[in-house]
């Protein structure tokens, strides 16, 4: 049977109405704009960032009446905690960064209101938990959603990806970034080494919400309405307190558009998921929402305004991009085609070419459509052909710096570009890592993402020997997965068994594998627990059903010390010395 094609008339339509609508869009990169002001702390940044403090409302620290009974702590960072006050106690929503941090809001919450007793600490998500010991009272109930210490596992425990993920946290929250100057983070959405420092307090959730199901607790005499929201984790709730009609959110109206890839990476942010977790906090009667980002919104207009502001810029992303999709276009064409109407000064945080490409991504996968993609030459390879196409190194180098003084954003652009191809020819060249330096940071300064400032201008720092981990200089990011990634003792304790067996998969080289074969089993008495481990086919197998291989009795801390080198497998029979020769350490 053969498929009727659309006529050549038809055809030239379509071609001509997706023409057209690119022409009219003119969007792309509007994060970027060519003009700096100059923060609170000196920081040179796009004028957008450095207003982000002041219209957030958090460039004090301060507790907001937002109505009888309500509070607003702001200031201590980039989330807010929300205090109610009911008749049985107080409720507090999140618990921010760190104890001390906590204890100071705890202390101005009480020189405001008087003597505080809480009656529960509620979670929305797993992000700001780390001052709860700070409003632990006799009799504190503390709750969650029940997934939520799998994350946090997931996060502090033992992850052969943690190295990376926490790299790149690095560099987008400009933790390594000096406090005071031109490089310095213009507003709270930048964390210091120095907030980080502070003490961890976190107290598990004695009561737990089940995941996509819509609960009612008495919390503090209040009713509280726990509603599905998954946000930007999985395990994100809001909650609903209908006798003071307030609605508290993870990001459901944060005054910035959401924030649904995050450059440092992460699982992928389902904008469907949003729309619904808004939608069905809509059906609620608000009057009050307080959100754990941003200023709060007061009276059931303004709610509504914003929740369907955020929420359609969502459902926007997700539609353009398919609707890109249908037209045939691919993730960087998508990206350069949408539109948003009232987009200025709205990309605070992350920036929308971003969401659309993680959303073609989640959708068709990285291949666009040109063949090139599928085998495309390497990267060492490429940079040559680049290099020898302008005219050798120098005439690269030349043109790049005249690229960096155009003093333009597609000036820094191309200088940023070529910088990239000089430094795979030659990686320790000065001369590229100045001009490097000079386009990241002219990029950093113009950007009102908080997310792409941050990466910039690290970069720039790298380049300039001025990214410092303790005392030690960084020559190159990947240092820093080695750094952040190890695996200690102390993480092999805090972190369950199952994950610590699991470990030794990706620790094989499969190179040193190759070849090699030997399986066995053990058994962890003291947990209840036994492996079967098989290395073969340069992989290594662990599954529960046992082997034919013999049996070795271990516990716990036997097999750390074999993740981390104290003990070799071969100490605990002989035949195991290819686990040894097979693994990379």
């Amino acid at each position: 049977m053969r498929m009727k094609l659309c006529s050549a008339y038809s055809l030239a339509v379509i071609v001509l109405s997706s023409v057209a609508v690119s022409a009219t869009a003119g969007q792309y990169n509007m994060s970027l704009e060519d003009r700096t002001a100059t923060g609170y702390n000196d920081a040179i940044a796009n004028p957008h960032a450095v207003e982000v403090n002041r219209l957030a409302q958090m460039d004090e620290k301060r507790v907001t009446k937002i109505a009888k009974g309500i509070y607003r702590l702001a200031g201590w960072g980039l989330a807010n905690t929300i205090a109610i006050e009911g008749p049985d106690g107080w409720v507090i929503v999140d618990a921010g960064d760190n104890l001390e941090a906590a204890q100071d809001q705890r202390a101005k919450l009480e020189a405001k209101v008087g003597e505080v007793k809480v009656a529960a600490v509620l979670y929305t998500h797993s992000h700001y938990v780390w001052g709860a010991e700070a409003f632990r009272d006799e009799g504190t109930q503390f709750y969650g959603h029940e997934d939520l210490m799998k994350t946090l596992r997931g996060d502090q425990g033992v992850s052969v990806l943690s190295g990376n993920f926490q790299r790149r946290a690095v560099q987008q929250f400009g933790m390594l970034h000096p406090n005071q100057g031109a490089d310095a983070f213009p507003n709270n959405l930048g964390f210091s080494a120095e907030k980080l420092s502070g003490t961890k307090a976190f107290v598990p959730p004695t009561i737990t919400f089940k995941d996509e199901v819509i609960e009612t607790h008495i919390v503090g005499g209040l009713t509280v309405e726990v509603l599905p929201s998954k946000t930007d984790v999985s395990e994100s709730v809001a909650f609903y307190f209908p006798e003071k009609k307030l609605l508290v959110g993870n990001a459901l109206a944060a005054g910035t558009v959401f924030n649904l890839y995050t450059l440092r990476g992460d699982w992928y942010r389902d904008p469907l998921d949003y729309v619904k977790a808004v939608d069905l906090a809509l059906d609620r009667d608000i009057e009050y929402h307080v959100d754990i980002h941003g200023a709060a919104y007061i009276g059931r207009d303004a709610v509504r305004a914003s929740l369907h502001k955020t929420r359609d810029q969502v459902q926007l992303m997700h539609d353009q991009t398919y609707r890109a999709i249908s037209l045939g276009k691919d993730a960087q064409e998508a990206a350069e085609w949408i539109y948003m109407p009232n987009r200025e000064g709205q990309e605070t945080y992350g920036q929308i070419e971003s969401h659309v490409k993680r959303i073609y991504n989640a959708r068709l996968g990285w291949m666009g459509n040109d063949p090139y993609d599928i085998n495309p030459l390497s990267k060492a390879s490429f940079s040559d052909h680049v290099i020898d196409a302008i005219g050798g190194f120098d005439a690269v180098v030349k043109q790049a710096q005249a690229s960096n003084a155009k003093q333009t954003l597609e000036g820094w652009q191309w200088a940023l570009y070529l910088s990239s191809e000089l430094l795979i020819a030659d990686a320790a060249n000065s001369d590229v890592k100045a001009i490097r330096a000079e386009a990241a940071r002219a990029l950093g300064q113009r950007t009102s993402s908080a997310n792409a400032r941050g990466f910039y201008i690290s970069e720039a720092l790298l380049h300039e020997g001025k990214l410092k981990f303790g005392e030690q200089t960084v020559t190159h990011m990947q240092q820093l997965n080695q750094a952040l990634g190890a695996v200690t003792p102390a993480k092999l304790a805090a972190s369950p068994l199952a994950d610590n067996v699991q470990y030794l998969r990706y620790m094989v080289d499969a190179r040193l594998a190759e070849g090699k074969h030997v399986e066995f089993n053990v058994s962890f008495e003291d947990e209840g627990a036994s492996y079967a481990i098989a290395l073969r086919n340069s992989v290594i197998a662990i599954t529960e059903t046992a082997n034919a291989g013999p049996t070795f009795n271990l516990n716990k801390d036997d097999w750390s010390q074999l993740i981390t080198g104290e003990k070799t497998f071969a100490s605990i029979d002989s035949s195991l010395h290819v686990i040894d020769q097979a693994i990379g350490r």
